[in-house]
Order: structure tokens, then sequence, then C-alpha cells
């Protein structure tokens, strides 16, 4: 997403209608999360519509993530002294309905200049180790649903984000890294004008490998 549709987004979201965001954590403690979340109207459905006509035609989401569908963005705020302690979120969105969603992946889109707050980072606790993430308004954090997470405590000004989660036709993340490395790989190939025989091959071992693993 471009910086100006971030803007934009989040200058709608400043007169847009708030609730609670305990509303969504389920069975969790009240403690767990102070933050505040877009009210279901027609300004989420507008917003969360212009969220997914971005994310739907960025290619690199489409080699990284392998999506199959996606949840409807939520959007959400936290004030002075908000945050969202470490948790997992549901394995499954929108279950009982007639588009539930596993979710292998979550998404946050940074909506607001990172120094225009304080604190605020997402915390993603991974194989890898602990990252911390602040980016840039319209850049997007992808993580692997199941790894624990958290939103830091905001302690000056206001951070705003759009969240959704992916079900992708690679349920296997270590499948889905494979194929992600392989991507890179074709791109890397293309970039320094190898001989094309050589990218056709990279090419498809990436698609022949997607098939054997596609759900």
């Amino acid at each position: 997403m471009s910086t100006t549709q971030a803007e934009t987004i989040a200058a709608t979201l400043e007169s847009g209608q708030f609730c609670d965001g305990n509303a969504t954590t389920g069975n969790a403690g009240a403690e767990l999360k102070r933050n505040l979340e877009l009210v279901p109207d027609t300004t989420r459905k507008q917003l969360g519509e212009q969220v997914l006509q971005a994310v739907r035609t960025h290619g690199e989401i489409a080699t990284t993530a392998f999506p199959a569908n996606y949840s409807f963005p939520m959007f959400s705020r936290y004030d002075e002294g908000m945050y969202y302690d470490f948790h997992t979120d549901a394995a499954i969105m929108n279950m009982g309905t007639q588009n539930p969603v596993r979710t292998d992946l979550s998404c946050t889109i940074f909506l607001k200049d990172p120094e225009s707050y304080d604190g605020g980072e997402l915390t993603v606790e991974s194989l890898d180790g602990r990252q911390q993430i602040k980016l840039p308004a319209g850049h997007a954090a992808l993580y692997c649903t199941s790894d624990l997470h958290r939103v830091e405590t905001v302690t000056r000004g206001v951070r705003l984000a759009a969240v959704f989660w992916i079900q992708s036709h690679v349920r296997d993340p270590v499948q889905r890294t494979i194929l992600m490395r392989l991507n890179q790989l074709c791109r890397r190939l293309d970039e320094r004008g190898l001989p094309k025989a050589e990218q056709d091959l990279a090419s498809r071992a990436a698609h022949d490998l997607l098939r054997m693993w596609a759900a």
C-alpha cells in the first residue's frame, strides 16, 4: 500500500467510530489488551475494501503468503497507555459463517508515520527469535499467526493499523519458506540477466513444488 493510501485511511479513521477492543478477545482476560477497534459500519467496509484491493495486487504478498483467502480487515487504534500483551490469534476467523478463514498468517499494515508516536512496536516471538517491528505508513508486517506477538504500550501519540488474516494455499510454514526463497532466486536471476534456460529451471522447480504442496 502506498504512503498516500495509508495517510488517507488514517485521516478517515480520525473521525471514525471506535469501540472497546476487548469485544474481540474471546475468553481472554480483560487485562490482555487495552485498545480501540473501528465498529463494523460503512466506514470500515469502505476502508477494508481499499486495503484488500491493495493487498490483492501486491506481488510480494502473492509470492510469500500464497493467499487462498483473506479475512476482512479490522482497524485498531492505540492511544497513550494502550497495549496488547502477548497472545496468539484465533485459529479460524469467521467460524460458523459462509466465509471462514484458517489463520495461517497475520498481516499488520501500519497507517501512521512512526515518528508521530512512541512505543507501539509489534513484537513477534518466532523460531528466529524476538523481532520488534515499527514500519513506515503503508508498509506491512507478515508473520505466522501461531507465533506469540504483542503490541507494545504506546507512550506518545496514536498508533493506527489495519489487521487481517490470510489462509494460505500452502499450510506448512516450512514449505512456504522454501517457496518464498525460490521465488526470490527467480527474481535475482532475472535481475542479473542470466540465461533464460536457468531462469526457467528455477521457475519450474518453484511451480512444481507449489503444485505438490498446495491445498
